[in-house]
């Protein structure tokens, strides 16, 4: 993920194919939106496959919408990507919408000691800026 003001981009996400469908994709893009948080990024972007439902959907669920088509982004064979962004990630709706999302990942693994710190950061957050 790269940092650029208050965006947070993520550059690459991967799960090798024989590791797909068991939700470490996820755990890795709840893992960014969390670092992204820390730092008060507002904002979250990144490029995915024309192709790549599977990551689209998952997107989708963390909040991320189209904004636009980058035509033959991807090298190894022309496809074109969909940028896709969040609206702001400190934004209390979407922290409280974040958070939902967190509670069925930890029913669905269980105990995870670093998910447990990402909700907490959101309501310390919110709380400091209110102030």
């Amino acid at each position: 993920m790269w940092l650029m003001v208050d965006e947070a981009h993520i550059t690459t996400i991967a799960v090798l194919n024989d590791w797909r469908g068991r939700g470490l994709g996820e755990l890795l893009l709840v893992s960014l939106i969390q670092q992204a948080t820390e730092v008060y990024a507002h904002r979250m972007t990144l490029e995915v496959r024309v192709s790549n439902e599977t990551a689209q959907k998952l997107y989708r669920k963390y909040g991320f919408a189209e904004e636009g088509v980058r035509p033959r982004y991807y090298s190894d064979n022309n496809e074109d990507a969909y940028i896709m962004s969040t609206k702001n990630i400190q934004d209390i709706s979407y922290q409280e919408a974040f958070t939902d999302r967190l509670e069925r990942l930890r029913s669905r693994f269980g105990s995870v000691p670093d998910l447990e710190v990402v909700a907490p950061v959101f309501a310390a957050q919110h709380a400091a800026r209110s102030q």
